[in-house]
C-alpha cells in the first residue's frame, strides 16, 4: 500500500493479558482472582513529517526543510531545478502543493565536479564516490597524507580525517606548497597531464602563467594580468560601482564572501565577491525601478511632505532641487532613480497670506474639500492648473483651445 492510497492510518494496538497467580496449596479450594492491563491505543493521523520528507524527495525536492506542522498540513521549504519554494502537503491525500518562490538554490555538484574542485586545491590521486543521502566520500592525497573527506553536494567539506601516508615523490598538493613558499598566493591548477603542469598564480601584484614540468621545476612563465589586493569591507560598494552595479546595499561584509544587493541595468542582483573584489556570484531577484523624469521628482517630494518645489538643474548624475518643508527652505541632491543624497537647509519659507486668507475665508463659511482652479492659455491651448495654497501646481488639464 503506498503513501497516497492510505489516507488515515488508525492503528489500534491492544495488550490484554491475564496472569493467573499459583496456588498457594494444592488442598485450597479458593480460586485466583485475574488481573487485567488495560488496553492501550494509540492513533497515527495521516502523514508524518518523515513521511511528507520522503515524499517531497520521491517528487525531486531537495534541501528539505519542514518549517511548521498542522492537523491538516505539513509546511515545508525546498529546493526544485535550482530555485526554492514554500511547500505545503496535504496529511491526509499527500498532495503536494507548490507556493510562492522565495529565492535561488546554492549550486549543487556532482562526483565528477567534486573531483576537479579537489583539483583545483591542490589534491591529487582523487576518488570520489557517493554515499547515497547526498553527500560524497573522497579520498585523496594532500601532500604526504592520505586523506579521507565527507563533502555535501554543495562543495562543503563536512569532516576530514588522515588516513595513512602518500607515496612521497612529485604530487600537485607539494608543488602547490613549494610555490606557496616561494611566495605565490591564489594557485589554481589549469591543466595537469604526466609530462606538465599548467598553474595560474599571483606573485605581488603580477598574475602568472606557470609550465611546471614533470619533477616540479618551473620550465616557462608569463605575465598575463594583475592580481588585485584583497580590498577592505568598506570599499565593496565603490568596488561594485566600478563594474557598473548602483544602488548597491551591501548585505555581509564579513569574510570569506561579501554579500550585496545592486542594480545592474533594469535587474536587481544579488551579488557575491571574495576578498580581492572579484564577483564569484550573481543571481537575479527582480526588477529595479527605472529612472525617474523631472515631473516624477516634483511628484515625489510632495508625496513626502514637501511644497513650493523648483528643480534647480538636472543631468545623468541626477537632479538637484529646491522645496520648502514645514517653513523649512531645503535644497536636496536626488539620484537618477528618486534616491535622496543630500539635504541642506539654506533659509525660511514664507506662506503665500493672499491665497491663504481667500481659503480661510471660504472655510468660515463652512466650506470643505478646497480646490484652488486657474485657467491659463499657453501655444493657443487652454488649460485648468489646479494649485495649492502656496501657488504651487499640482495637476495640469487641457480643456480646449484658446480663441
Amino acid at each position: 500500500m503506498t503513501m497516497r492510497e492510505t489516507a488515515i492510518r488508525l492503528a489500534v494496538l491492544g495488550i490484554m493479558t491475564v496472569a493467573v497467580p499459583a496456588t498457594v496449596a494444592a488442598a485450597t479450594s479458593t480460586h485466583p482472582a485475574p488481573s487485567f492491563r488495560m488496553a492501550q491505543l494509540k492513533f497515527n493521523l495521516g502523514l508524518s513529517e518523515g513521511d511528507a520528507r520522503r515524499l517531497l524527495y520521491k517528487n525531486g525536492y531537495r534541501d528539505i526543510r519542514i518549517t511548521r506542522t498542522s492537523f491538516k498540513n505539513v509546511r515545508a521549504q525546498a529546493c526544485f531545478e535550482g530555485i526554492r519554494y514554500k511547500l505545503k502537503v496535504r496529511r491526509l491525500s499527500g498532495k503536494v502543493i507548490r507556493g510562492s518562490q522565495i529565492g535561488r538554490c546554492r549550486t549543487t555538484y556532482g562526483a565528477e565536479e567534486i573531483a576537479a574542485r579537489l583539483t583545483k586545491q591542490g589534491l591529487d590521486k582523487i576518488s570520489v564516490t557517493a554515499t547515497g543521502r547526498g553527500n560524497f566520500i573522497a579520498s585523496a592525497c594532500d601532500y604526504d597524507q592520505r586523506v579521507r573527506l565527507k563533502i555535501n553536494t554543495y562543495g562543503e567539506v563536512l569532516r576530514r580525517s588522515v588516513t595513512g601516508q602518500c607515496q612521497r615523490g612529485l604530487s600537485v598538493g607539494e608543488i602547490c606548497r613549494q610555490l606557496r613558499e616561494d611566495g605565490f598566493t591564489r594557485i589554481e591548477v589549469v591543466r595537469k597531464n604526466q609530462r606538465r603542469l599548467i598553474i595560474e598564480a599571483c606573485f605581488k601584484e603580477d598574475r602568472m602563467r606557470l609550465r611546471l614540468g614533470a619533477r616540479g621545476y618551473i620550465q616557462r612563465q608569463n605575465i598575463i594580468g594583475t592580481c588585485a589586493r584583497p580590498i577592505r569591507p568598506q570599499n565593496i560598494a565603490r568596488r561594485l560601482g566600478e563594474l557598473g552595479y548602483r544602488r548597491i546595499k551591501v548585505i555581509d561584509n564579513q569574510l570569506p564572501v561579501y554579500q550585496a544587493k545592486a542594480c545592474l541595468k533594469n535587474s536587481l542582483m544579488r551579488i557575491q565577491m571574495n576578498r580581492y573584489g572579484e564577483v564569484i556570484s550573481a543571481s537575479r531577484l527582480g526588477q529595479c525601478s527605472p529612472r525617474l523624469n523631472r515631473q516624477q521628482i516634483v511628484k515625489m517630494l510632495r508625496q513626502r511632505g514637501a511644497n513650493r518645489i523648483e528643480i534647480l538643474s538636472s543631468d545623468s548624475t541626477g537632479f538637484r532641487a529646491a522645496a520648502c518643508y514645514r517653513l523649512e527652505r531645503r535644497q536636496y541632491r536626488i539620484d537618477p532613480y528618486g534616491v535622496i543624497l543630500k539635504r541642506r537647509v539654506v533659509g525660511r519659507c514664507t506662506q503665500a497670506p493672499r491665497l491663504d486668507s481667500v481659503l480661510k475665508q471660504f472655510r468660515s463659511r463652512g466650506m470643505k474639500n478646497l480646490r484652488l482652479l486657474v485657467e491659463a492659455c499657453r501655444n493657443n491651448r487652454r488649460f485648468q492648473i489646479e494649485i495649492d495654497q502656496y501657488g504651487d501646481e499640482i495637476s495640469r488639464e487641457r480643456i480646449g483651445n484658446c480663441e
